[in-house]
């Protein structure tokens, strides 16, 4: 009974975010929506989100909202699994107002994506989504091709491998690590235990956090695994152990030294910690679904959830600055299969 009274404490607080803006103001409301994991496993990873896409959404209503309207933020908890994330996204398209939606941010999330396009909601991802799990969405994250063929390359890049194990459900990504020309061994995500540390070769592990610190931690210190943003999360490293391998994890974003300096101030004193990559991450893709907000209910625009949609592929067709890099939808992009950014830059990340 606690744990229930505990939980549903929490998750009415997560699902009640309404900017301070809106307090006191006759204006319009308009909402955006967040789904993260705020509990369990992945809540660090879920708060570094949230406070990334609060941000982003006071400064927007510091500066008098969009279309005349002031933004409420709703952050729904999904804890990073399936069925809650296509549970969360059926209550966000309840909501009319909600016009647009953070997330998918984790790869065990990524049911949230479809359950959103049935609804007709528009959706940004920060976690790579395969192409069908891609489809009527958008997707700030490196695509599993780019991914495979980057992790096989960032693995031969060290002095002492000749050879990659690549471990992934994705055919789009094997078909990436085959184009390198490498020597690389295509497993699936369950073929884990068939994996141990052999000398001259690297591993790429492109499947969910928890799986990948484990096999980090059987692999040992004499190995090298390079893994998708998951290995970034925040229990990676304590999960994997003192005497796991070297890891290192690749992403669409930057590293805090290479952000603007005047969001990781402004993050800083909101969260009280750094920004990691999957923040700056979801505050370029709050930012970017306000700017289609704004588009859309520009002059006699209907501002509702299909002109959002539009406005979305026409900003990224057309190139919108992010905070560090310019996002490109890739060339051919149609909203019916999703749209995924152009794959460059790639950005390595120790694992800490």
């Amino acid at each position: 009974m606690k744990t229930f009274a505990v939980r549903w404490l929490v998750g009415l607080l997560i699902g009640a975010f309404v900017v301070s803006a809106c307090y006191g103001s006759t204006r319009p409301v308009v909402k955006i929506g967040l789904i993260a994991p705020f509990e369990e496993l992945y809540r660090d990873d879920g708060y570094e989100v949230l406070n990334a896409v609060k941000l982003a959404v006071n400064q927007r209503n510091a500066a008098g909202g969009v279309a005349g309207r002031d933004v409420a933020l709703v952050a729904l908890n999904d804890n990073g699994r399936p069925d809650e994330a296509r549970r969360q996204a059926a209550k966000m398209a309840v909501d009319a107002d909600v016009l647009g939606v953070i997330g998918p941010v984790k790869t065990g999330s990524a049911a949230a994506g479809q359950a959103l396009t049935g609804h007709g909601v528009p959706w940004i991802a920060l976690t790579e989504l395969a192409p069908a799990e891609l489809s009527g969405g958008f997707s700030l994250a490196l695509s599993p091709e780019t991914l495979g063929a980057a992790a096989v390359d960032a693995l031969l890049a060290q002095p002492d491998i000749r050879s990659v194990v690549l471990l992934s459900d994705w055919p789009e990504a094997q078909a990436g690590a085959a184009a390198t020309e490498a020597a690389v061994r295509s497993l699936p995500l369950a073929s884990v235990d068939q994996v141990v540390a052999t000398a001259g070769e690297g591993v790429a592990w492109l499947g969910e956090a928890e799986n990948g610190a484990r096999l980090a931690s059987a692999l040992g210190s004499q190995a090298t695994m390079v893994g998708s943003s998951e290995a970034g999360s925040h229990m990676f490293a304590g999960r994997a152990g003192d005497a796991a391998a070297t890891v290192a994890w690749l992403s669409a974003a930057p590293d805090v030294d290479q952000m603007p300096q005047d969001f990781v101030a402004q993050y800083l004193a909101l969260a009280g910690a750094d920004p990691g990559p999957q923040a700056i991450l979801a505050y370029d893709a709050t930012n970017l679904l306000l700017d289609a907000m704004a588009l859309a209910g520009a002059g006699d625009g209907e501002l509702d959830r299909e002109a959002v949609q539009r406005a979305l592929l026409q900003l990224g067709n057309d190139g919108w600055q992010g905070s560090v890099d310019m996002i490109r939808w890739e060339t051919g992009c149609q909203l019916a299969a999703g749209c995924q950014r152009m794959d460059e830059p790639i950005y390595q990340h120790a694992v800490r």
